[in-house]
């Protein structure tokens, strides 16, 4: 598993309930952004993310494959054992890149998932 993800400001909660009772809690924000530099000092053009984007999703998101951790990892492989979300969409707006993580019934998901009932703001 590889990282893609790098979370900018405000990532939203979302919480629906089914009709089964149960909660799907997932998270939406800007993953990526293009032209601006990154928390690691890099600042990579709209035509490189965008062919890494599409790459990552037809590689990863579109066969579930695409994990992330709780906060941001050291290193750009994923811990399974540390596993929260998995992305299920991450497409291109503006320079920007939105993606929507499901929140997973993980140790970890479900600490994410406490914070979100709980009020916690991310980002």
């Amino acid at each position: 598993m590889k990282l893609i993800a790098e979370v900018y400001d405000y990532v939203k909660p979302l919480v629906e309930d089914t009709k089964d009772g149960k909660k799907v809690y997932a998270i939406e924000g800007v993953f990526l952004q293009a032209e601006v530099k990154n928390r690691n000092g890099r600042t990579y053009p709209m035509a490189v993310l965008q062919r890494e984007v599409d790459r990552y999703n037809e590689e990863y998101v579109t066969q579930n494959r695409a994990l992330g951790e709780l906060g941001h990892p050291e290193s750009p492989h994923i811990n399974l054992d540390r596993v929260s979300h998995m992305i299920t969409e991450l497409k291109a707006n503006g320079i920007d890149f939105v993606g929507r993580a499901k929140i997973m019934d993980t140790p970890y998901g479900k600490i994410v998932k406490s914070f979100i009932d709980e009020g916690v703001k991310f980002g």
